[in-house]
């Protein structure tokens, strides 16, 4: 039985983060096998890198090069069929090992699938997209639902396993959208795989809570487009205010005719701001963090 860790990577940023994350790995678990796939630029860095395979995959994830530019959906699906193992786990780059994941491959000799919930978001709050979080809310029957994080996946080689990924491109396909986790609840109901949710702790932004990862939530530090050249990010993403606000920044009338919009900036910190406003926002807090992180 073999088992190893997959990562996906676009970009320099993404190979970057990719590196550091191998190697909190092999400090917990020397040895373990990983398989990278990605796009040219990545199967150049990682040809020859000792203890790694790599898969290049020709599929384009990117929409464009926006904030929401990088769509996982059109990747993610497709791992189950890609990875070599008979036992796998799929990890966001910008994530360190806080322990080895080999007591957590146990629980796949009774689960074929196993997922950490999101950190306090259900459904009604979900970051997919109107559209799709009410259709879903209505296919279920109820927003109140929690779904889960796809920045860490657990799964064992079999027929059910196959089948959830197939309907987890199935159903993200149906909006196509820059979220994939809430396509991958709806899979995860339809599917006969036998599924374990494990606490947020276990894939967690705080590196004193985190279980098994420490993941950084990047805000496109992972992505192609992520601004960074080869520069990991050192340490723990600093401690924000969990919900910013337009009050808390310089107040702004609010043109007639015109509402709010509510941005999540990153994992549950979200602004209200003008239509027009979103990516100055966005901005604004990326500002923010770096700042804080020199301090």
């Amino acid at each position: 039985m073999t088992r190893g860790v997959i990562y996906m990577t676009w970009g320099e940023a993404a190979m970057a983060d990719a590196d550091k994350s191998m190697t909190s790995l092999w400090k917990h678990s020397p040895g373990m096998p990983v398989f990278v796939v990605g796009d040219r630029e990545a199967e150049a860095h990682y040809q020859g890198k000792a203890g790694v395979t790599f898969h290049y995959v020709a599929i384009d994830p990117f929409k464009n090069a926006s904030s929401q530019g990088f769509l996982a959906g059109r990747i993610k699906p497709l791992l189950a069929k890609l990875s070599p193992f008979d036992q796998s786990l799929y990890v966001d780059a910008d994530s360190e090992f806080s322990t080895s994941p080999e007591p957590a491959f146990a629980f796949l000799e009774r689960w074929d699938f196993l997922v950490a919930e999101t950190e306090t978001r259900s459904l009604k709050d979900s970051i997919a997209g109107i559209a799709e979080s009410k259709w879903t809310a209505n296919w279920l029957g109820t927003p109140h639902l929690l779904y889960h994080n796809s920045g860490m996946l657990f799964w064992r080689r079999n027929a059910a396993t196959d089948r959830l990924f197939d309907l987890w491109s199935e159903e993200w396909q149906r909006f196509s959208g820059w979220d994939e986790q809430v396509p991958l609840l709806r899979a995860l109901l339809r599917s006969d795989a036998l599924y374990l949710t494990v606490p947020y702790t276990w894939n967690c932004r705080e590196g004193k809570k985190a279980v098994l990862l420490h993941h950084r939530f990047g805000t496109k530090s992972a992505r192609k487009f992520g601004g960074r050249r080869l520069r990991p990010t050192a340490g723990a993403v600093p401690h924000l205010s969990p919900r910013l606000s337009v009050m808390q920044t310089k107040r702004k009338a609010i043109p007639k005719g015109q509402r709010l919009v509510r941005v999540e900036v990153a994992p549950g910190r979200f602004v209200s701001c003008l239509p027009g406003d979103v990516e100055k926002y966005r901005a604004r807090f990326a500002a923010m963090a770096h700042k804080r992180g020199k301090r």
